[in-house]
């Protein structure tokens, strides 16, 4: 191997440069070149490319020269040079190279067949090697220019000048590259023909090969493993030359497998492979689909991709060291070949992505492989070590039990062999095709016996087209059907490039027919029942019938199809392009959907737009194309055909892109627009490098030419500056600080061999300071976040720091790469540095805190197939990285990376993610007695990065982890008054509660004295508060807690059962309810500002967590923005602590198995768990996952606490260790993820169950410390929907259903097997499951708002608890005439709910709902009547319509329409003589109907104007002669029309002008209630009265007075008695006011915080006042 040069090897000229094409060849005869005598530009047939023909009979007068003028030079600096010429041996010829040194010396290098052909000559300036082609074939001259000048001088190669082709000869192309290629590893435009077999192909090495280097082969599975920056990065692998044939390929497996060995002993990696961008579209065989699955199996570079058809998730097989060239599937076996001299096979198991074995027997040059149907034998066909096609059979079904693949047969061909196959027909036949050859083989007694198909069609065997005498067979196919029992009826089909398919019959081994169905090369095809699908050059995807009479479907790509796959369903066929397309085509519907797109040449460089979420890579192919970071599919694709994009930059703020090309020009491109915004050519030769200053004021663009251009962007991007660096023929780079403040770049004068650094001013462009190195060059400039430090990556593998301030070297870390740094990246945190180099590697350095230089160790991942040329963070986890192949490589970025020590070893740092180190241990740091009111603070410490009470906190969790006890820590009660909940006081309880869930309502609160009940609407006092005015308050009432109804049944997770003390714990929209079975004796612990939507109780029941989402923004307390988490003790009903993080809810809470932990999961869409100390409420650390937590649950038995989360498709491994919170994504197989996954269900052995969205259960059992899981589908619910939840137990399994179903599933004894044992029905979706040990018995909660008690033995389920499912509208109590103890509640659902009520309040728990009637209109309105003696009930509901129901036989008695279908029933009263009904619609219309059949009796029309809305209407008492009409702008008084009397209005009052004007917005509503008799007096309240309530006299039309309230009342009741007034508040709050005196007792216990979110129905009693 040559010595590495130094930076003169520039960047736009990795890997290789196509010098025809660099000089413009394709503008023959315009171009940089120059031409004498007889040189055409010609079409050779035989290749399928434009050559040069150059003729006559001196040489010398027949010539292309490259470049026009000699002296301006090629400056091309590649160490190789590939020729690609065609000689005749009979014709004279030769070429002459003049190449510089870097003592500006130029030596020429000459070839020709006239010099003396015994010996190599040099001279001082001259090197002549003889060569004459004896075959006339096409021919690689492959020249080693460093080799080659060796002998006549000291001096390094430095670049090549010219190059001189003279006749005779035909020539091809020229390439000059950094790399050493063969033939099998070569870049697909550097290859001279695909058509070309491998022995029609002379490859000569002069003066002889070079000693090659490879990156090492590391893990052979898709586990990436990291390296040590002390072992070694490559594997020097001797290679046969011309001068030593024998080199040994063994001595270099044995190392590699040593290294690869090596690498099983390091630590976690950092980076995991997340998303290829990439598919090496340039063979045909490197795609297949994976049987019995929806996933595709494809190559991208080195890279085996197993990608999900519908989700796009990908897995990835690593461990190749070059790329692949085929590919075969059999069941869950991936069979892989490397187009390497090498020629290994690996054999990969799909759904561990481990390799099983690793095949070698060629000496390279693999083209084909297959693998037997039932998976038993591989064949594969190479060359030997003479180059000669070798095809090699194994068995390899000793491989599963650990044992060798074993050779069967080895056999060498003279046909020449393009496709090889295993025959279905029959065991041990295989069948190949190539050059003019198709024949067939058995396999006998250890040998390949073959015999050749004659193909040469007789006259009318053709259907159409013509025949060649010469035809290249390129693929077969079999012919499939149950029918086809001979062998005599079997088919084949051949393709061929001809564009014909040839049909061979098995049986008889005779040519049939010839079908002409393409135009150009069909390269692939397949044979299912009855239709035949082919793949051409010629663009197009065709399906046939076996008949071949007309395509059937026909679909054209944008490049040749090389590739096509048929699912295992036969309905999706996959295809792939030569362009590196992959999409698939549904047969049936004819639908076409674009999987994949990749570059197809060298991607040169990546940017990254964080602010809209996309990336862009620029190619040697032409192309600029934009990618979405989160999906990772093609947003945008800008073409520049025959150019070549080296560079490309985002504009800091606009939607604008700029590009440098190889030519000089900059071009900036409108992205939203896909235009070309401007254009320049300021340079003379390539551009190195864009870059925008970060105040988006200037562009900079860096040439090969050494100047530095500035352009204004405000201006049309019009040129200001040019500037000189002095650094021609090195390689330059520029970076501007984050700031704008600083520019720096590189300089170097032709005269030094030293490069420096120079800063100018951003703005002004003036030069400050010049930092002189000890660097030959530089590759890479980049400034710290703050812009304190430069970071510069040297030529020699270096990667210095200096201060910007004094330009002193800080840092230095050296030998990043063992072959040179080409890119570098910043982490935006600086705890990391990412590097890429030519190496094919990827390292990832932790930095130092104080600066952001690497330190000494670093890990190292490969992927790539060739040079990485660029890195970009595309966030804070996720990395983007480019080579000189085509594909793009997304890597997601673990948490423990950042979990970098500080030097300060007492400090816990803390990285972007919120994941903390764990500081030593230091038991004088506990927080035990500190208050939990300060934990809010600790933790904004925690997010802020200092250490605080958090700190404190972490060093007393962290000596409790050297060794956790049985005991639970106890927190001090009397440290956390100040989160304890205000409901303990003595005067005030909550009686009944009806919850219905989170929706909105605008019920009024309904207060009625009878038997001491007092109903009213949407409040759960707690505590006694003092009157806001300064007056003696009334005598105060007395409540007790009887009973709460309600349940929160669309929440996960929001009920528990302890069967063994019979205490149920459910949510009740704001209220954690703790009731006890047996009794039906509740608590009622009220914390939580809104609907509580998760809860976790400890396996002992001592302590119940609770959490609530955040309140929204319009809320009264707008102080809380995150969820709220309450820690409550049982036994003393207390909160101990109330905690804060999560920013949108929470999704479930778990206690550990000791009780000494709480883990958290943040709602969709956060993406974190935290994990709480239960002692002092801190949270001890957190971390983040890739997708939203469904659910989550701890591992048992494990040596550090240890949970898992789950997700839609990954399950997580975590080990709280004393540093960190580590995670492992755990490798699912394939059929695992084809559902989202729904449920998780911990066993007490270790064992994972999981549900999925088909109903599928799987059984999970976790490796110890790995990624690995045994993973098995052990039962299902069929098609009762996804599984919802999952319970394990000893013996038992049960699973519930989104339809209600709840299945016990009985494991057989001794066996794997699960089976169904018991099912029960519950009505709703299941959300919550919690059973008794042995699984009798369970408690499960539906989405219906109901609490069932199962009994599983039995098979019976009774309800529990029963309420509505969203907002509750109503409320009505029996008239006086009615003794039943019934009560009404209606329901925005539709429902109408009849409760059967207790006659005495201490027997509250019997309340029960006895019936209900469904519609699918919300019921807003209700009274129960008598008709006839007997109860009856009329509901008021939306569309205006009233329903009777006869309450005796639950009949609906009639219906009737009474109001506009555009309105709602707002209020049904029955009349004084109980033979009529009236009814009042939000619109303000006003009807009565008859009680007996509800005929109509009267309508009257909206006594308000039409823009206006009635929020309440009240009825005087007694003989409810007045009506009240409440709206926001108008409190109205009308004659209630009973006995169909005229209904006239009596009085009005409007709001003054001038008042809030956007009262709509505030939710609230208007409501009225009227005072006692004889006052003629009305209580009004209006969202515009805002903290007001007026006392309105309805006769003499007059405000008697105005009490200031604190908050906007939105419901009023009044006593039977007409004393007390209650009153509800847009605080959530109730209170008691003494009609009089207006002195009143606030009730500031809440259940909500929003008053017009109705989310309950609150009943008192026991009210013991004194009126007035």
């Amino acid at each position: 191997m040559p010595a590495m040069l130094t930076p003169s090897s520039k960047v736009w000229q990795h890997p290789f440069v196509d010098v025809f094409r660099n000089c413009g060849l394709k503008q023959w005869p315009q171009g940089n070149f120059a031409k004498e005598g007889n040189a055409k530009l010609a079409m050779d047939r035989s290749i399928g490319h434009q050559v040069i023909t150059l003729a006559g009979a001196v040489p010398a007068a027949n010539y292309m020269q490259l470049p026009q003028d000699r002296t301006e030079g090629l400056g091309l600096t590649g160490g190789f040079l590939y020729l690609q010429i065609l000689v005749q041996p009979a014709d004279t010829y030769s070429i002459h190279v003049d190449v510089k040194t870097t003592d500006r010396n130029t030596t020429r290098i000459s070839i020709s067949n006239l010099f003396n052909p015994d010996a190599l000559k040099c001279t001082q300036r001259s090197v002549q090697i003889p060569y004459s082609s004896t075959d006339g074939k096409w021919t690689v001259l492959a020249l080693d220019l460093a080799s080659l000048l060796a002998p006549v001088t000291s001096a390094a190669f430095e670049e090549t000048k010219t190059i001189q082709f003279c006749a005779n000869m035909v020539v091809r192309g020229a390439f000059t590259a950094d790399n050493s290629y063969t033939r099998q590893n070569l870049p697909k435009d550097m290859v001279l023909s695909h058509a070309l077999a491998p022995a029609d192909l002379n490859w000569v090495w002069m003066p002889q090969e070079p000693v090659v280097q490879l990156a090492p082969l590391r893990e052979l599975s898709s586990n990436i493993k990291p390296a040590l920056s002390s072992q070694k990065s490559s594997i020097k692998l001797s290679k046969p030359s011309l001068n030593n044939p024998s080199t040994s390929r063994k001595k270099a497996l044995e190392d590699a497998a040593e290294q690869v060995s090596a690498q099983h002993e390091q630590s976690e990696p950092w980076l995991q492979l997340q998303h290829i961008n990439g598919y090496t579209g340039e063979f045909t065989r490197v795609m297949t689909w994976l049987p019995n699955s929806q996933e595709l199996v494809f190559a991208a570079g080195n890279v085996i991709v197993i990608m999900h058809s519908s989700s796009g998730v990908q897995r990835h097989l690593l461990g190749c060291a070059n790329n692949l060239c085929a590919l075969a599937c059999s069941g869950q076996v991936i069979v892989s070949a490397e187009a390497g001299k090498l020629g290994l096979i690996r054999l990969w198991d799909a759904a561990s992505g481990q390799c099983q074995a690793l095949l070698h027997g060629h000496a390279g040059g693999i083209n084909c492989l297959d693998l037997s149907p039932d998976g038993r034998f591989l064949v594969a066909v190479g060359l030997n070590n003479h180059s000669k096609q070798l095809v090699i059979l194994w068995n390899v079904t000793g491989l599963v039990d650990g044992q060798k693949a074993q050779v069967l047969a080895k056999y060498i061909s003279d046909y020449n062999i393009k496709a090889i196959k295993f025959s279905p027909y029959e065991e041990g036949r295989l069948m190949t095709c190539g050059k003019d050859s198709v024949r067939m083989f058995r396999l006998k007694m250890g040998h390949l016996r073959g015999m050749s198909v004659h193909v040469t069609p007789a006259p009318g065997e053709m259907s159409k087209g013509s025949w060649l005498d010469t035809n290249v067979f390129t693929d077969i196919a079999f012919e499939t059907g149950c029918g086809l029992l001979q062998l005599e009826e079997r088919h084949v089909f051949v393709t061929s490039i001809s564009g014909a398919v040839y049909q061979i019959n098995y049986g008889t081994r005779t040519l049939e027919r010839v079908y002409q169905l393409h135009s150009a090369a069909i390269n692939c095809m397949l044979v299912s029942e009855g239709l035949c699908v082919t793949g051409s050059d010629d663009k197009f995807l065709r399906v046939w019938p076996l008949d071949f009479s007309d395509f059937l479907l026909e679909a054209e790509h944008e490049a040749g199809v090389t590739a096509i796959g048929l699912a295992p369903d036969g309905l999706t066929i996959a295809i792939g392009t030569e362009n590196g397309v992959i999409g698939c085509l549904d047969v049936p519907t004819h639908q076409y959907r674009t999987l994949l797109r990749s570059h197809t040449d060298t991607i040169n460089a990546v940017a990254v737009d964080t602010h809209r979420g996309e990336y862009c890579t620029v190619s040697s192919d032409g192309t600029i194309r934009g990618w979405d970071i989160a999906s990772h599919a093609q947003l945008f694709e800008l073409a520049a055909p025959g150019e070549v994009i080296q560079c490309c930059a985002y504009h800091p703020d606009r939607h604008e892109l700029a590009c440098g090309f190889d030519q000089g020009r900059v071009r900036i491109f409108d992205i939203a627009e896909t235009a070309l915004l401007q254009e320049h050519k300021q340079h003379r030769q390539g551009v190195l490098q864009v870059l925008y200053l970060p105040s988006g004021k200037l562009l900079f663009s860096l040439g090969v030419d050494g100047n530095l251009c500035v352009y204004e962007v405000a201006h049309t991007y019009l040129p200001i500056k040019y500037l000189s660096t002095a650094i021609h023929h090195h390689p330059g780079c520029i970076a501007a600080a984050p700031n704008s403040s600083l520019l720096a770049t590189v300089s170097r004068s032709d005269a030094s061999p030293m490069a420096s650094i120079l800063l100018f001013h951003g703005s002004t462009l003036e030069a400050i300071r010049r930092i002189e190195s000890t660097a030959p060059g530089f590759t890479n400039l980049l400034f710290s976040q703050d812009g304190s430090q430069l970071l510069a990556t040297t030529a020699d593998r270096r990667l210095l720091t200096y201060a910007v301030g004094n330009g002193q070297l800080m840092q230095e870390q050296s030998e990043l790469h063992k072959v040179g740094v080409d890119t570098v990246a910043l982490h935006p945190s600086q705890a990391l540095i990412a590097t890429g180099g030519a190496d094919r590697l990827i390292k990832i350095w932790p930095c130092h805190s104080q600066a952001p230089s690497p330190t000494a160790t670093g890990q190292s991942f490969i992927g790539h197939s060739d040079i990485v040329t660029g890195l970009a963070w595309a966030n804070d986890h996720s990395l983007i990285s480019t080579s000189a192949g085509d594909a793009i490589l997304i890597w997601h970025l673990k948490p423990a990376a950042l979990l970098t020590p500080d030097t300060d070893p007492n400090l816990a740092p803390v990285n972007p993610h919120g994941h903390v180190q764990v500081a030593p241990p230091n038991p004088a740091g506990r927080l035990a007695d500190a208050p939990a009111a300060n934990m809010t603070e600790a933790f904004d410490d925690f997010q802020r990065g200092e250490p605080g009470l958090l700190q404190q906190s972490l060093e007393a969790s962290a000596s409790r982890l050297e060794g956790l006890t049985e005991g639970r820590h106890t927190a001090d009660t009397g440290s956390s008054a100040a989160a304890q909940p205000s409901m303990t006081t003595k005067a005030l309880s909550v009686t009944t509660v009806v919850a219905d869930g989170f929706q909105q309502s605008t019920a009024e609160a309904v207060l009625l004295e009878s038997q001491h009940q007092l109903v009213a609407g949407s409040v759960v006092p707690a505590e006694a508060g003092e009157p806001k005015a300064g007056k003696p308050a009334a005598a105060e009432p007395h409540l007790q807690v009887q009973r709460v109804i309600g349940f929160n049944g669309d929440s996960r997770g929001t009920c528990a059962w302890q069967a063994d003390s019979g205490l149920l714990l459910y949510a009740a929209n704001q209220c954690l309810i703790v009731e006890q079975l047996a009794t039906r004796e509740q608590r009622c612990l009220v914390q939580h500002t809104t609907g509580i939507s998760c809860l976790a109780v400890t396996p002992d029941g001592s302590l119940i967590a609770s959490a609530s989402p955040p309140p929204p923004e319009s809320s009264s307390e707008p102080s809380v923005t995150t969820a709220q988490i309450c820690l409550w003790h049982v036994a003393t009903a207390t909160c101990l602590h109330v905690m804060h993080h999560h920013s949108c809810g929470v999704q479930a809470l778990s206690f550990s198995h000791d009780g000494v932990w709480l883990l958290s999961a943040g709602k969709d869409p956060e993406q974190n768990v935290v994990i709480w100390d239960v002692e002092t409420g801190a949270a001890l650390t957190s971390g983040t996952t890739s997708q939203p937590v469904i659910d989550l649950a701890w591992r048992p038995h494990t040596p550090l606490p240890a949970f898992v989360t789950l997700s839609k498709s990954e399950v997580l491994a975590w080990e709280l260790e004393s540093s960190h919170l580590a995670q492992r994504c755990l490798r699912l197989p394939p059929p695992l993820l084809e559902a989202p996954l729904t449920a998780l269900g911990p066993h007490l052995d270790g064992t994972l169950f999981l549900g999925d969205a088909n109903g599928n259960i799987w059984r999970l059992q976790i490796a110890l410390n790995s990624s690995l899981v045994t993973c098995f589908k052990c039962c299902g619910l069929g098609s009762d929907g996804p599984v919802t939840c999952l319970q394990a137990h000893q013996g038992c399994l049960l699973a519930s259903s989104a339809e209600g179903q709840l299945v016990r599933f009985a494991q057989q004894p001794n066996s794997s097997i699960w089976v169904e044992d018991k099912r029960v029905c519950v009505t709703g979706r299941v959300n919550s499951l919690d059973a008794a040990e042995d699984a009798s018995q369970a408690v499960v909660g539906s989405s219906m708002g109901t609490i069932w008690y199962v009994d599983m033995h039995g098979g019976s389920e009774v309800p529990v608890v029963t309420s509505h499912t969203q907002a509750v509208t109503c409320l009505a109590l029996p008239t006086s005439e009615l003794r039943t103890p019934l009560m009404a509640t209606t329901c925005q659902d539709g429902v109408l709910r009849i409760w059967q009520m207790p006659s005495q309040p201490a027997d509250w728990h019997q309340a029960c709902a006895v019936m209900e009637f469904q519609s699918q209109q919300a019921c807003t309105a209700a009274a129960i009547v008598s008709r006839g003696g007997s109860a009856c009930c009329a509901a008021g509901y939306e569309g205006g319509r009233l329903r009777l129901f006869d309450l005796a036989t639950a009949l609906l008695a009639w219906t009737a329409q009474c109001h506009s279908s555009a309105t709602a029933v707002l209020a049904v009263e029955l009349s004084p003589s109980g033979k009529e009904l009236l009814t009042v619609a939000r619109d303000g219309s006003i009807a009565l109907c008859s009680l007996q059949d509800g005929g109509l009796l009267g309508q009257w029309e909206a006594h308000m104007q039409p823009e206006q809305q009635v929020d309440a209407a009240v009825f005087a008492p007694g003989n409810k002669d007045l009506l009240a009409l409440a709206c926001a702008r108008r409190l109205t008084v009308l004659s209630c029309p009973w006995q169909q009397k005229p209904c006239t209005a009596v009085s009005s009052y409007a709001c003054p002008q001038g008042h809030v004007l956007d009262w709509e917005q505030t939710g609230c509503n208007a409501t009225a209630v009227f005072g006692p008799e004889g006052t003629d007096c009305l209580l009004y309240s209006s969202p515009l009265l805002v903290g007001k309530l007026v006392e309105y006299n309805y006769q003499c039309s007059t405000t008697t007075r105005v009490l200031s309230m604190q908050h906007q009342p939105t419901a009023l009741s009044i006593s039977s008695g007409r004393t007390m007034v209650a009153f509800a508040d847009a605080a959530g709050s109730v209170g008691l006011m003494h009609y009089k005196t207006g002195q009143a007792v606030m009730l500031k216990g809440r259940i909500m915080v929003l008053a017009y979110h109705w989310l309950c129905i609150v009943v008192y009693a026991d009210v013991n006042c004194t009126e007035q």
